[in-house]
């Protein structure tokens, strides 16, 4: 037996789950997705989506492990959780399918709808409000409120929970969100403009933000293509980094004020006790030496 065989069959096995659905009708996974034209097309022309690899595949199973993790941390403090095996439901006009993840009883007894979501390290710090899935620069964690909105609309509830599993530790935070019948009313209007479109037989325009159209599984039928340039590599793990690099300017700025404030506060002393420090000034001669003749790279970074 070896590793290489091994890895060619687990490879095989996740590629043979792999299937193209169709979708007759707006769902409420969906229904908060930027795109109306994706979504138009996505009804219309389900058939010609092109089928996601073995990464993908590996996500979803990973997320569905994830759920029965979740529900055990909210069992473990304490919490009842109903996880019926048929929750599904649709909203008639505008057609609308679901399903919810689980429900927890509040202290009332009331049935609380709760969406499960495993979330990488770097975006689990950063998702705390229902604002910061609105903010996030990753559509899809944007499009996350619309589909609890929706549940909440439709069963009558004033609130629900995002239950957000770290897919690298295993912890779960969960975020309140209120009902927002503004919210709640506009997806109820894009689902009607959507529905409007199909029957007219009238292709919705597509989402400004051309950076969503890059890795479409529908963008080859779109017949619009915003995309960047073909050698150019698209790599998600450098985006965090770039993400993480302009968070961080703000503190390099307040670094370089506070210390050009502590040089002057210390002025020409040569020792200086504060309450927890010592400061000493030091003299350092430094000598000219020439640069050798060289070949550097620098990078410009454009935010997109």
């Amino acid at each position: 037996m070896k590793a290489g065989e091994i890895n060619e069959r687990l490879a095989a096995a996740k590629q043979a789950k792999i299937k193209v659905y169709p979708c007759r009708n707006l769902r409420a996974s969906n229904i908060g997705h930027p795109c109306e034209r994706y979504l138009y097309l996505l009804i219309t022309r389900w058939e010609e989506q092109q089928p996601h690899d073995v990464g993908l595949q590996n996500v979803f199973d990973l997320g569905n492990t994830l759920e029965a993790h979740t529900i055990n941390n909210l069992k473990e403090a304490g919490y009842e959780v109903i996880t019926p095996t048929q929750w599904s439901f649709q909203i008639e006009k505008p057609l609308i399918t679901g399903r919810e993840d689980l429900r927890i009883k509040d202290e009332n007894g009331e049935l609380i709808p709760v969406e499960v979501k495993g979330i990488s390290p770097f975006e689990f710090g950063k998702l705390n409000t229902v604002c910061d899935f609105l903010r996030s620069q990753r559509y899809y964690i944007r499009q996350y409120p619309a589909q609890l909105q929706i549940y909440m609309y439709h069963f009558g509830k004033m609130y629900g929970f995002f239950a957000l599993t770290n897919k690298l530790t295993g912890e779960t935070k969960m975020i309140r969100m209120d009902f927002d019948w503004d919210m709640a009313d506009e997806l109820l209007k894009k689902a009607e403009r959507i529905y409007k479109a199909i029957k007219d037989r009238k292709t919705p325009d597509a989402v400004e933000d051309m950076a969503m159209c890059e890795g479409c599984k529908l963008a080859h039928i779109c017949g619009i293509h915003r995309g960047i340039e073909p050698d150019v590599e698209l790599d998600d793990e450098l985006n965090d980094l770039i993400a993480q690099k302009y968070d961080l300017k703000k503190y390099v700025d307040q670094y370089g004020e506070v210390d050009k404030a502590i040089k002057n506060k210390v002025g020409d002393r040569e020792k200086v006790i504060t309450g927890d420090y010592l400061v000493q000034r030091k003299c350092i001669q430094k000598k000219s030496y020439m640069v050798p003749e060289r070949t550097e790279y620098r990078l410009q970074i454009q935010r997109l």
